[in-house]
C-alpha cells in the first residue's frame, strides 16, 4: 500500500514538474536588480517557459498550467491583471499551430522559433496594456526585453532540456 502511494505522489509530481519549473523561472525573473535597464527590460522567462514546454511536452503543460502561470505572473508584476495570461495564451496557441514544424527539430530551429514567436506575444501584450492605460507605452524597453530573451534562450532552454532529459523520460 505504501509503495502505491509513493508511486502516485511521484507521478503527480512529475506531471506538474513543468509548471513548478516555470514558476521557479518566473520567480527568478522578478528578482529586483539595482540597474535602470533591469527595471524596464527583463527577459520574458514566462513566455519562454510557455514556448519551451508547449514545444517539448505539451502533454504535461496544459491550458491549466498556462492559466496558473499567467495569474502568478500577473500578481508578481505591476501589469494589469490578465495581461501576462493573454500573452501566454497567444504563445501557447502559436506554438500549437506550428508544432508540426518544430517538433523533433534541432535546438537552433527552436531558437529561431522563439525569436519569431516572442514578438507576436510581446506586442500583443504591449498593445493590450497600451489600450488599458489609454496611452502608447514606449517600445524601447519591449525591444530590450526581446533581445535579452532571445540572447538568453540557449541557456534557459539548455537548463529546461536537462530537466526534460533527467526527469521526464517517456516510458515507451
Amino acid at each position: 500500500m505504501r509503495e502505491g502511494w509513493n508511486e502516485a505522489f511521484t507521478n503527480w509530481l512529475l506531471r506538474w514538474l513543468p509548471l513548478f519549473v516555470s514558476v521557479l523561472w518566473l520567480m527568478v525573473s522578478f528578482i529586483p536588480l539595482k540597474s535602470e535597464l533591469s527595471a524596464n527590460a527583463r527577459p520574458m522567462l514566462g513566455l519562454m517557459c510557455v514556448y519551451f514546454w508547449t514545444a517539448y511536452r505539451s502533454d504535461l503543460f496544459s491550458l491549466m498550467s498556462i492559466f496558473i502561470l499567467g495569474i502568478i505572473s500577473d500578481v508578481l508584476s505591476v501589469a494589469p491583471l490578465g495581461i501576462h495570461l493573454f500573452m501566454y495564451l497567444i504563445m501557447y496557441l502559436s506554438v500549437t499551430k506550428i508544432s508540426k514544424y518544430i517538433n523533433e527539430k534541432t535546438f537552433e530551429m527552436l531558437w529561431i522559433g522563439v525569436a519569431l514567436l516572442l514578438p507576436i506575444s510581446m506586442l500583443s501584450g504591449w498593445l493590450l496594456t497600451s489600450i488599458y492605460y489609454a496611452d502608447f507605452l514606449p517600445l524601447k524597453s519591449l525591444l530590450f526585453s526581446y533581445l535579452i530573451s532571445v540572447a538568453l534562450y540557449p541557456i534557459f532552454g539548455g537548463i529546461n532540456a536537462f530537466v526534460v532529459n533527467t526527469c521526464l523520460q517517456d516510458e515507451n
